[in-house]
């Protein structure tokens, strides 16, 4: 796949392979409207609805909607020519306790993965040209979730001041090509929001992104790092 097939410029890029069946009546053809079931065969969406189809499809929070100040979290979405599109999340859960008038704050923290699953998730289940029809079921990934210590913040979250993702541009892009892939890391850190997008070689970002699939225990071998 080309790497253009990837991504739309500032966000995320989900591989999708379209499953070849025989050809159906033309009255269930999906109604070009339909946007949430044909995203990659409508061209008429913004890069905002196209957002929204993603965090769908891949039943991922919209960090930009968030309005819990106690939260933190870091996502890294991981799209390669060769392999499948990865999520890989870093995230506190507090809780707070009100005890005899006092607040004490409990938290908990985890890593993840998720991995697309190509043969199964279609963005058009039948196309016939460039029609496509039949409603998208919604995604299923392999995934896995590492615990990490409660109430220990990981020493991860001080990288990102150390490279200053905070005044990064939110790309950073080599130019027109074909195969590689594309590192986005979004975060939000108590009630502030920011994402980075390279497709370079060597960036900052990639620091924090390889500590994320560490943590997250993915199991990506050496030549699937790229």
């Amino acid at each position: 796949m080309k790497l253009h097939r990837l991504c739309f410029a500032m966000l995320l890029m989900a591989v999708i392979a379209c499953q070849k069946t025989e050809p159906i009546a033309e009255n269930l053809a999906t109604p070009a409207n339909a946007w949430i079931d044909t995203v990659r065969f409508n061209t008429e969406l913004t890069d905002e609805q196209r957002r929204q189809v993603f965090y769908v499809r891949n039943h991922e929070e919209d960090y930009l909607t968030i309005r819990d100040t106690s939260r933190i979290m870091l996502r890294f979405f991981w799209s390669r020519s060769f392999h499948p599109f990865t999520v890989v999340r870093l995230e506190n859960r507090p809780e707070f306790y009100d005890s005899a008038g006092v607040v004490k704050k409990y938290e908990e923290w985890f890593a993840t993965y998720k991995q697309d699953i190509r043969r199964i998730n279609h963005d058009c289940p039948t196309r016939k040209d460039d029609r496509c029809y039949g409603k998208v079921l919604p995604f299923v990934h392999r995934q896995g979730v590492e615990i990490l210590p409660v109430n220990q913040r990981p020493p991860l979250l001080a990288l990102l001041d150390s490279i200053g993702f905070w005044q990064m541009r939110p790309v950073y892009s080599a130019g027109a090509h074909t195969d590689g892939s594309n590192w986005t890391l979004q975060v939000y850190y108590k009630g502030k929001y920011h994402e980075v997008s390279t497709d370079l070689q060597r960036h900052p970002i990639k620091l924090v992104c390889l500590r994320l699939l560490k943590l997250s225990k993915y199991p990506a071998k050496p030549d699937e790092i790229y």
